[in-house]
């Protein structure tokens, strides 16, 4: 009896050490699993305080940003340009120079052949937004309810009953309405002229940024190579990177060149063809508003709609208007666009259209023109920084 109570207690002893050592090892491992966790977690949490850094300083400094990625964007759109004039043994500054005169020359000769006529769009947007209200105003009456007669009736015998009454001694004097506002137009030259120096000092910066980038040619690509250090993987990495950049982005924009050439041009002919007065002004805007995705044919599906209606004066005009926009947006901008694009090049849509949320938030209207290429080129970085992989396939397609 007392060998088997000594058993049973040996038995004991060694469960109880068997559990107490799990006890530890599980211990340890935790330990060492908060450990590891540790480190993640701080960098997790520094990397978060960079980006809203960054973002922060992206909104802040936008004056200086948004020009230096126009003129980045511009450099690789006008390089082949400027690369085959040096091929025919032009010097790369002066072609840089001719590639630039000419830029701004068809760009000043688009905006005075359409600027006069959308300068008087802009003096019949209030007639428009007037006949508009009258119609929506007749159309609510003509369809008013058997309800609303009830209303409206009772409203007209409060009024005669109001007026019925006999003037009392006791009743308030009415007082004088007041004043209406005056309209400071000292005010509004002050604030115009302010934003037209600004806006012409930005367009001015941007044009010669862009010639010193033409001109420089890839003297910052050598340069990015000294900063990347001597290590043969990652200046390979980076060269393959900007190589790419470079090609994948100068395809982009001759696929954008042509297609919104294409949706200006067939936008013009279908409001011609309809009867609208200023096509060239509804090409022009098209091409122009076509290259932001999605927003831009909407906008000018109910600006045209709106056009129709005001000078057709047919609800039925304005619905074919809107219907020929949003046609040619979709069968040039996106089945042409997309058949031209590569497939390093494209994007789904949930992500084209966060990144205009994203890229209009931060820098308004100059966001949604640049939200796209942005996300090109930050795309193309992905697919070739191997950390990166995952993000570059959540852009794709």
């Amino acid at each position: 009896m007392e060998t088997t109570e000594a058993l049973d207690a040996g038995n004991a002893a060694l469960v109880a050490g068997a559990a107490g050592a799990a006890g530890d090892a599980a211990a340890h491992a935790s330990t060492a699993a908060a450990e590891q966790r540790g480190p993640e977690l701080r960098t997790t949490v520094l990397v978060v305080i960079a980006l809203v850094v960054v973002l922060a300083a992206i909104r802040i400094a936008e004056s200086f940003f948004i020009p230096l990625v126009i003129s980045v964007f511009l450099t690789y759109a006008l390089s082949p340009l400027v690369a085959r004039l040096e091929a025919w043994r032009v010097p790369r500054t002066l072609g840089a120079a001719l590639v630039m005169f000419a830029f701004v020359a068809l760009c000043g000769a688009a905006v005075y052949r359409a600027g006069s006529d959308a300068v008087d769009l802009l003096e019949l947007l209030p007639q428009a937004v007037e006949k508009v209200r009258v119609s929506f105003t007749q159309w609510q009456r003509d369809g008013a309810t058997p309800l609303q007669h009830v209303q409206e009736t009772a409203a007209e015998l409060e009024k005669l009953a109001v007026a019925a009454q006999p003037p009392s001694a006791s009743r308030a004097p009415k007082l004088a309405p007041p004043a209406a506002p005056t309209l400071d137009i000292r005010s509004l030259v002050v604030v115009g002229t302010g934003s037209a120096i600004i806006a012409a000092g930005q367009i001015v910066s941007v044009l010669f940024l862009t010639f010193f980038l033409l001109a420089a040619g890839h003297l910052f690509r050598h340069k990015l190579m000294q900063v990347v250090g001597p290590s043969f993987e990652r200046r390979k990495i980076t060269l393959r990177i900007l190589d790419d950049m470079h090609q994948v982005n100068q395809h982009y924009f001759a696929v954008v060149l042509v297609v919104n050439l294409a949706v200006g041009l067939a936008t013009g002919i279908a409001m011609y063809a309809i009867g609208v007065d200023r096509a060239l002004v509804w090409g022009v805007a098209g091409a122009i508003l076509h290259t932001i995705p999605y927003l831009g044919a909407a906008a000018l599906a109910a600006a045209e709609g709106l056009a129709a209606y005001v000078q057709l004066g047919s609800a039925i005009s304005a619905l074919e208007a809107i219907g020929l926009v949003l046609a040619i947006a979709g069968a040039l901008g996106v089945g042409l666009q997309t058949w031209l694009m590569g497939r390093a090049a494209r994007m789904n849509a949930p992500a084209v259209f966060i990144s205009l949320l994203f890229w209009g938030m931060l820098w308004g209207a100059w966001g949604l023109l640049l939200a796209v290429p942005i996300m090109v080129a930050v795309k193309t970085a992905c697919d070739h920084i191997e950390s990166l992989h995952g993000w570059g396939a959540l852009l794709g397609p």
